[in-house]
């Protein structure tokens, strides 16, 4: 017994086509929600890094930077941010990648408590950590001063690589986190198989598959590092950095235009 299948009439599929259309219709309201959030988005992030460039570009900020590589106190500003991105790019991805691979690839207990630590300098607040560095190791903190007697300036570059380090390494650590428990476990049972030895394959299989979120995780404290605006005021000494440089520039010499270039 076959069973043919019917057709339907040209009468019901005209009454079915708008039917169909009108589900595929997106919603008023939604659509009103998306153009309510792009408008606060315009006018809280677009207008304002509209005013910032305009205002760099003007005559005054562009006398302003045009002048940021021929003076020398420029100059060292400009190395000094550089310096300090890279550094703190450097360690926080290390350490960020040591407690992943520890997270992920060593069997060992409280996984859990290691995890809640590493997260928890994103959720302190910007001053806390180089409060915190000055308590503990300042000219007369509790572990440098109290412990060792040593009397450690802890301002300047030693104490923002220290400080940033500890507040952007989670970035570095989740990103990391993400990548080793993507990867593919039977690589490492192939490699086992043929031979290879635990460090060889550290360094022959996991390391170059980690080296785009490695290299992104860099970029993302690198970019943290020179933007961070609370730790160089705090902590930062005579160690002057862009961002404090503008906000001094502002705050302290009432120059817009300088501050914006």
């Amino acid at each position: 017994m076959t069973i043919t299948p019917t057709r339907a009439t040209p009468r019901e599929a005209a009454a079915a086509g708008p039917s169909r259309r009108r589900s595929v219709r997106p919603d008023r309201a939604v659509s009103a929600l998306v153009v309510v959030i792009v408008a606060i988005l315009a006018v809280l992030v677009l207008y304002p890094l509209y005013s910032v460039l305009r205002t760099a570009i003007s005559g005054e900020g562009w006398a302003v930077f045009s002048r940021l590589f021929s003076t020398s106190s420029n100059r060292r500003v400009l190395l000094n941010t550089l310096v300090l991105g890279v550094v703190v790019g450097v360690i926080g991805t290390i350490v960020g990648f040591f407690l992943a691979f520890l997270q992920v690839k060593v069997e060992m207990r409280g996984k859990k408590i290691l995890h809640l630590l590493a997260l928890m300098p994103i959720i302190a607040p910007p001053f806390a950590v180089a409060t915190s560095a000055i308590v503990l190791f300042g000219r007369n903190g509790f572990i440098s001063e109290g412990l060792f007697g040593l009397t450690w300036n802890i301002y300047g570059l030693p104490g923002l690589t220290l400080v940033l380090s500890l507040s952007f390494f989670p970035v570095a650590y989740m990103n990391l986190v993400g990548m080793l428990r993507s990867l593919d476990p039977a690589l490492d049972e192939a490699a086992s198989n043929l031979g290879a030895s635990k460090p060889r394959i550290f360094w022959t299989v996991t390391l170059p598959m980690l080296v785009p979120g490695l290299a992104a995780s860099f970029l993302l404290l690198f970019i943290e590092s020179i933007a961070d605006l609370a730790n160089p005021l705090v902590i930062g000494g005579d160690y002057t950095v862009l961002a404090a440089r503008a906000y001094i520039a502002i705050v302290g010499d009432y120059n817009i235009e300088a501050g914006a270039a």
